[in-house]
């Protein structure tokens, strides 16, 4: 049937047409059309080639039909890709390499040039102290952003009531996903890298052996094999280069990922391909030494990261690029996904398979605008190193000051003797009184103005970085007003690494949603939407993901709450009447501290189970006497009766169980007892239901409110007022 938004669009289209107006939606886009290439003498093949080799490289293999199906030129062109961005990234690993020796505590490094970092040799009788605020200002920021679930919220781009049921599930399948892939370990992951490296990654993938096993898949009867399920990694910023257009908002027209692996993982993940792609590496003597190859130096994981630094000692290992590129509507419509293990293509060439690179950046909130960003903890170094010197100066002077100093003449001092472990004899040479000889020094501190540097270059690293004692929670004794100012200027502080994860999170929902779009073509149950908790009454498929929404993550949920402030949110719900006490008592023993969307969400899930059945025409749930009228009206008004794009009998259903739950609630009013086990409720007859006017729906916002019913009906049957007062008094006592 035509929904009342296209006859909206046609007579727009007539309109504009008999005012003379273009209905061509490509009509902008050939106004901006670049020029019509010259006449240069080549057949639209040759063009087509030269195209693709100016966007991908000369050596790019597709443009040329002699090389598109040599697979050893594939290989080779992949590296060729991955080298020609070594110098771009060059100064930016540089850098990397000494934030990560800052946060692991080794900070008193110089290098020359682009050269490694190292510590100069230290003068003698100096002290060089390291105190370390980086990695715990560091680990705090990184607790405060991984601390709250992310808030999905998907709204659909119309009001159709199928775009808004998909709008649903796909905010359904998200919470699945982030479970699923296990994010709160790789946002933990991601958040670390970023912070010393400006960016980190999150690269996402079709795993066969994830998701739920299914008859469907299996070879004979009974036999279940996994649906597969999308995989989710996190990637180093030494690991992926990006084609030169990329910066923190244009996205890189092709992405490239470099690691290395196991020989063992090779064989795992592709088989027996796999196996001899790592073999031919080793055979031919180029297998790569761990970290050193991919620009960054070789020591530095294994110095401030060892367990990933490591991780690969004393095994075989090989190389594994993967290459995506994205969709060009002339050069490549489809785009390109290309695996190689060593030096043989173990996947591809192949389109892009969800239509999107699923490489997500994930920064740590610098305003740097660059794609590789120099990481926000850079601006703490200088505050450190002064530190560190000052600290170091004051522990000198300690040094020198810890023992006693003497004043002498050359060799005056004879022997000194040790009498009982306690006592100590100094023998001294010359004539003369001994106050000549020899005088004691009298320590002194170091000067005030080191002490007062100090605190002041602790203050300001404090205060740039967040770790103070508000964050620390040191601050008691001040007023309210004074608690919510420092609450907000910390909270400006921590704003941009927060905004940063939201915008990544949002990132990461497109490209699971492509993904589940792709490889959703078996219906599956969500274990968020299962027999648990069924809000959603069906199963997730790749029509779900048709049409367009709007997605994102609003960083205010990623903006910790903390424990004492959501127990006073909840006493507040409480008072103002939001919740009962029964939902009180739910909530109270962790302070369940979030949207509600009804009193009761166990009815209203139960609700949408009712009214999906209605719409499904499958088996419908029987009434039951415990089901909260009010709630079950709603959702059938917001689910069916008020949509114009359901059959006739679906309305009429829908409609029938409306009335049967509006008799439920005047017998319940009434103080009727319930009825049987196993057996449906008996409300009033329909003679007791006053009669609506033709075409007019039955709603909850014309429900009598309690303890009106029964007067209604009884007015009705012709009973005098004193009376029906009368018993309607006996009813509300008897209900208080």
């Amino acid at each position: 049937m035509t929904i009342p938004y296209t006859d909206a669009l046609i007579d727009d289209a007539l309109t504009r047409a008999m005012e003379g107006f273009s209905n061509n939606p490509e009509s902008p886009n050939d106004q901006v059309a670049p020029n019509d290439p010259e006449d240069t003498g080549q057949s639209p093949a040759e063009d087509f080639s030269a195209l693709q080799r100016a966007l991908y490289g000369a050596d790019y293999p597709g443009a040329d039909k002699n090389t598109a199906e040599d697979m050893a030129a594939w290989a080779s062109w992949t590296r060729g890709l991955w080298e020609s961005r070594r110098e771009s990234v060059q100064m930016h690993l540089h850098l990397v390499e000494r934030n990560r020796l800052f946060r692991a505590g080794q900070q008193w490094i110089s290098a020359n040039g682009l050269g490694p970092w190292r510590e100069p040799a230290r003068p003698r009788d100096s002290a060089r102290v390291v105190y370390n605020m980086i990695d715990k200002a560091l680990d705090q920021r990184l607790q405060i952003l991984v601390d709250q679930r992310p808030g999905f919220s998907v709204t659909p781009t119309t009001q159709d009531p199928d775009d808004k049921r998909k709008a649903q599930s796909q905010q359904l399948a998200l919470e699945y996903q982030h479970d699923q892939q296990q994010m709160p370990r790789l946002s933990r992951e991601a958040a670390f890298w970023a912070q010393t490296d400006g960016v980190s990654f999150w690269h996402l993938f079709w795993d066969p052996d994830r998701g739920p096993w299914d008859e469907r898949l299996g070879e004979m009867p009974g036999q279940k094999k996994p649906l597969g399920d999308i995989g989710c990694q996190t990637l180093r910023v030494e690991q992926v280069r990006v084609s030169p257009n990329a910066t923190a908002t244009q996205a890189p027209h092709w992405v490239v990922v470099r690691e290395v692996i196991s020989r063992a993982e090779a064989a795992f993940r592709y088989g027996v391909t796999g196996l001899d792609a790592a073999d031919t590496t080793m055979m031919s003597g180029n297998q790569p030494t761990y970290s050193g190859s991919e620009g960054i130096g070789a020591w530095v994981l294994t110095q401030t990261t060892i367990g990933e630094g490591q991780r690969l000692r004393d095994e075989d290992v090989t190389e594994r690029f993967t290459v995506y590129v994205a969709p060009h509507p002339d050069a490549l419509p489809e785009g390109l996904h290309l695996i190689v293990v060593g030096d043989k293509v173990v996947f591809g060439p192949a389109p892009l398979l969800w239509n999107a690179i699923p490489v997500v950046a994930v920064r740590d909130g610098s305003s740097d605008p660059s794609y590789y960003p120099r990481p926000v903890m850079e601006q703490w170094i200088d505050h450190q190193m002064r530190i560190n010197a000052l600290l170091s100066k004051w522990v000198e002077n300690i040094r020198v000051n810890a023992g006693g100093r003497f004043l002498t003449r050359p060799n005056a001092i004879a022997t000194e003797t040790f009498m009982g472990g306690v006592t100590s004899m100094i023998e001294i040479r010359g004539a003369g009184p001994m106050g000549e000889s020899i005088q004691p020094v009298q320590g002194f501190s170091v000067g005030q103005d080191v002490k007062e540097a100090l605190a002041l270059e602790k203050t300001a690293f404090e205060d740039a970085s967040g770790w103070n004692a508000v964050s620390r929670g040191q601050v008691t004794g001040e007023s309210g007003r004074a608690i919510i100012a420092s609450r907000e200027q910390l909270e400006r502080v921590f704003s941009p690494a927060v905004q940063a994860l939201a915008q990544a999170y949002t990132d990461w929902c497109k490209v699971s949603m492509a993904a589940m779009a792709w490889g959703y073509d078996v219906p599956r149950a969500l274990g968020a939407v299962g027999k648990g908790r069924p809000d959603l009454a069906r199963a997730i498929s790749t029509t779900d993901f048709d049409g367009q929404s709007d997605v994102k993550v609003e960083p205010s949920t990623l903006m910790p709450m903390p424990m004492a402030f959501r127990l006073y949110l909840l006493d507040n719900w409480l008072q103002t009447g939001v919740i009962d006490a029964k939902e009180y008592r739910r909530r109270q023993m962790f302070a369940v501290a979030k949207d509600i969307n009804t009193p009761d969400e166990d009815q209203e899930a139960r609700a949408k189970r009712v009214a999906d059945a209605i719409r499904m025409g499958g088996a419908v749930p029987d009434l039951r006497w415990q089901d909260n009228e009010a709630i079950h009206q709603d959702v059938l008004e917001r689910e069916i009766l008020l949509q114009d794009d359901l059959a006739p009998e679906v309305i009429a259903a829908a409609q029938e169980r409306w009335t049967a739950l509006a008799n439920q609630a005047m017998q319940k009013q009434g103080g009727g007892a319930p009825p049987p086990a196993g057996s449906p409720p008996a409300g009033p007859s329909a003679a007791s239901v006053p009669s609506l006017p033709a075409g007019q729906l039955p709603l909850a916002a014309g429900n009598p409110p309690i303890g009106v019913a029964p007067m209604l009906q009884q007015g009705l049957a012709g009973a005098p007022e004193a009376e029906v007062a009368a018993q309607q008094a006996d009813i509300l006592s008897r209900q208080a």
